[in-house]
């Protein structure tokens, strides 16, 4: 939860409210499960975003009844299907189970947080759940083979796009930076802007208008929340869904990747 999203938590009477300042990045670097929900999922299939849904269960469970889209887990485990992942290492992965036990899930997480996977989560409830909600079901064998294509959401921009506005500056082109000042502290991108994503709605005055807005963040999480404000507020924005990294040894210094 964000201290913005906190403060409305409160606004509502919720007494026992906790922030985790250093979000959903530090929480994936300590190794801890993401769990997505089946809304969440739902979404990638109205924006047409590209996601690789695994279904983690026995095949011949799978057969019974799979969320549509599904690739069946290989009877060898996720080694067998090293070659069939994307190169794209940001690409959405969601994995399910029968319940949505985080225990029976933990080992593929793992495996693919380990590969470098930086999207992967794990399916709140599982196949249960969605079936529980009345969401449609596939009957027969899931998918075998993982094909992914990748597609830029609503909004978003590619690295090399984005990469091309910090070397080259557009005078009708912001970036808008929305990491907190602690994370700005290690360097900031050439005329940016640097407006905490949890103060943006307050502070929307200071965002100049008659400009195309890029947002970048550290991994691209907070950025597209920004997006969605802004484009809320009538702002002409969009943004990047990248790793952006500083050396704070080297004042300037900087990576931009997917």
């Amino acid at each position: 939860m964000s201290p913005l999203a906190a403060r409305k938590a409160e606004k509502l009477g919720y007494k026992n409210v906790k922030v985790l300042h250093a979000g959903l990045p530090a929480w994936k670097k300590a190794g801890h499960i993401v769990v997505s929900n089946i809304a969440g999922l739902e979404n990638y299939n109205k924006t047409e975003a590209s996601y690789i849904l695994i279904d983690l269960r026995p095949a011949k469970l799978a057969e019974q009844g799979h969320i549509p889209k599904a690739v069946a887990m290989a009877e060898g485990g996720f080694d067998k299907m090293k070659e069939q992942f994307p190169k794209h290492m940001a690409a959405p992965i969601i994995l399910y189970n029968q319940d949505g036990a985080l225990a029976s899930a933990e080992e593929a997480f793992k495996k693919l947080s380990d590969w470098g996977y930086k999207q992967v989560s794990v399916l709140s409830g599982g196949f249960l759940a969605w079936e529980k909600a009345g969401k449609q079901i596939a009957k027969g064998p899931a998918e075998s083979k993982i094909t992914y294509v990748r597609k830029l959401q609503p909004g978003e921009v590619d690295v090399a796009a984005f990469n091309q506005v910090v070397t080259k500056p557009v005078a009708e082109v912001l970036i808008l930076d929305v990491r907190t000042p602690k994370e700005a502290t290690d360097g900031i991108l050439p005329n940016a802007l640097n407006i905490p994503m949890e103060e943006l709605e307050q502070r929307l005055a200071e965002v100049p208008k008659g400009k195309t807005l890029l947002v970048h963040c550290a991994t691209g999480i907070r950025a597209e929340m920004a997006y969605n404000v802004l484009k809320k507020a009538g702002y002409d924005a969009k943004y990047v869904k990248a790793k952006v990294e500083f050396d704070p040894e080297k004042k300037g210094k900087y990576t931009i990747k997917e």
